[in-house]
């Protein structure tokens, strides 16, 4: 049973923790190049980077970019699933959309993992509309 977060809005389809592990899964397969943003609920910390899951266990996402690796705990997190619009050269447009799989963690923080490329020289992902 997943654990409420601070996160209010959800985008896309709420999904089950093993259709959320098959995406996953199915991204490390394939070497997918994933957009990654996450926040924490204090908004102490907004981290975004463009990387590849690189292993998955016990409930553990463990994914590195260049120059960039995170390693973070998804256990009782809410998933969803689905469409999600984003400006990847806030504040200008245009505004694109991208399949985005959300994780909302017991600690309130949010987790939003973009399939699709965003070429380099834009900027990276914002919030949603």
């Amino acid at each position: 049973m997943a654990a409420e977060s601070g996160w209010q809005e959800r985008i896309g389809n709420p999904v089950s923790s093993e259709e959320a592990w098959k995406v996953l899964d199915d991204w490390k397969v394939r070497r997918q190049e994933i957009g990654m943003l996450y926040c924490r609920r204090s908004e102490t910390a907004v981290i975004s980077a463009m990387c590849r899951v690189q292993r998955l266990r016990n409930g553990s996402l463990q994914m590195s970019g260049d120059g960039t690796a995170a390693l973070l705990s998804l256990r009782m997190a809410a998933f969803s699933y689905g469409p999600m619009k984003v400006w990847p050269n806030w504040p200008s447009g245009p505004i694109v959309e991208v399949l985005a799989l959300q994780a909302c963690l017991p600690e309130g923080d949010w987790l939003m993992l973009a399939e699709g490329y965003l070429p380099k020289e834009l900027a990276p992902l914002a919030l949603p509309a």
